[in-house]
């Protein structure tokens, strides 16, 4: 496997072009940013308070992410996605999904919030809904679109979102080291992942799990395992109808977590058929000036405030 193609705010050929007639439509896993932006600076205990005592980090890393990759990638539309709570339809169906994560530290609670304003004064659409995941947003909002024409683009740091790959949708992923992206389309995964099809993402944590999800898989089925057996059978539903020709103990097991490998491929696969109110045009980029720029006098985000009128200038 090779790693993805890798652009940085250095290099010639990092931006896309000048946005033409056909919308592009940038979604943002709104979440994933933040909590990458809040670690990026805690680590070295950065937590930007402001004169009023309030911790501003996350979110302001969020905006420095979300400004380059405006600029860089030039979507004509964006919207961001939102986790609205902890319970969802996996926690009902199998109670231990993340269930065995820490609360988050007490300096990133409030910006959560906070976040959910800082976008409004962006005039970027949120979107949410109470017992989905954002990623079933991104992917319902993704597919949606995709298949009437508009070229998506999925801004994250997550990896579950490569199975949402088609003709028209692509994932950027942020990379270490502000300004760094990898993307993944359709034409690369195979070289990236080692799959030939998006859908088999899923397949592959159904059968190895996933720690940081807690999603169980089968026990002792690691990536190389899983990889080999998607690579002969394509999907779970075909390795079980051939499970004779699989043997020794890999076989034993896979029949003795038989249920638990199907449960955790439902808990992986994002969902795209979920409703939401949101046409295209309300996604439209053009924020309102004096409210973003009130906005970032408020949090203190005096440099950003040099950055958006540079951003402005260049055109």
């Amino acid at each position: 496997m090779t790693p993805p193609r890798q652009i940085d705010a250095q290099s010639p050929t990092a931006a896309d072009p000048q946005p033409a007639q056909a919308p592009h439509l940038m979604i943002v896993d709104s979440f994933a940013l933040l909590f990458r932006g809040f670690y990026a600076l805690a680590l070295s205990g950065n937590y930007m308070r402001t004169s009023y005592g309030v911790c501003t980090n996350g979110l302001y890393q969020f905006t420095r992410y979300l400004l380059d990759a405006v600029g860089k990638f030039r979507p004509t539309h964006v919207a961001c996605a939102f986790d609205m709570g902890k319970e969802t339809f996996r926690s009902k169906l199998y109670p231990l999904y993340k269930a065995h994560r820490d609360d988050p530290p007490a300096e990133l609670v409030p910006q959560f919030d906070m976040l959910w304003e800082l976008v409004a004064a962006f005039d970027i659409p949120r979107i949410g809904k109470a017992g989905y995941e954002a990623d079933d947003m991104i992917g319902s909002m993704a597919k949606r679109f995709a298949s009437q024409g508009v070229r998506v683009s999925i801004l994250t740091g997550d990896g579950d979102a490569l199975q949402l790959l088609d003709e028209n949708i692509r994932v950027i992923m942020l990379q270490k080291g502000f300004g760094n992206y990898a993307i993944v389309t359709i034409g690369n995964l195979r070289e990236i992942k080692g799959v030939k099809f998006p859908y088999q993402i899923v397949e592959m944590k159904g059968l190895m799990g996933d720690a940081s999800d807690n999603i169980p898989g089968c026990p002792n089925v690691g990536p190389k395992t899983a990889l080999k057996l998607i690579e002969e059978y394509e999907n779970i539903d075909r390795l079980f109808a051939n499970i004779d020709t699989v043997k020794g103990k890999l076989k034993e097991r896979l029949i003795a977590h038989k249920d638990q490998i199907y449960l955790s491929r439902e808990l992986a696969t994002i969902r795209t058929d979920v409703e939401f109110d949101c046409p295209l045009e309300n996604c439209l980029y053009r924020y309102n000036r004096d409210k973003l720029l009130a906005k970032f006098e408020e949090l203190e985000f005096r440099p950003l405030i040099r950055t958006i009128a540079q951003a402005e200038a260049a055109g």
